[in-house]
């Protein structure tokens, strides 16, 4: 018989690497959740706006490119919203208040 001698890994777990894992991926679902929420209220208002019959053909074209700018802004407030919160949450972990002032300043 063969004697097979088993290997342990004995990897430390850093715990500020693994919570900033975390909290960036809650961060991930929450801006996916936000984005397809918003794709989801623009898809129902163009259809809505393209089935109207009580609209001229330039309403329903205003309409539509109002529709998509609004989908665009808040896509990018997500994004912005999103960005600043993970700095700062990287920031904090980090110990690095310089980050936490750039992004007060930059806030106000």
């Amino acid at each position: 018989m063969t004697n097979i001698d088993s290997i342990e890994n004995h990897i430390p777990v850093n715990l500020t690497e693994s919570s900033i894992r975390i909290v960036t991926d809650r961060m991930k679902e929450a801006t996916d959740s936000l984005y397809h929420t918003s794709k989801e209220k623009y898809d129902l208002k163009a259809r809505l706006i393209e089935e109207a019959d009580d609209m001229t053909t330039k309403e329903k074209l205003d309409a539509l490119d109002q529709n998509y700018d609004r989908h665009n802004q808040e896509v990018w407030q997500g994004i912005v919203i999103f960005g600043v919160l993970s700095l700062s949450i990287i920031g904090i972990a980090a110990g690095n208040p310089s980050i936490i002032k750039n992004i007060r300043r930059f806030v106000a």
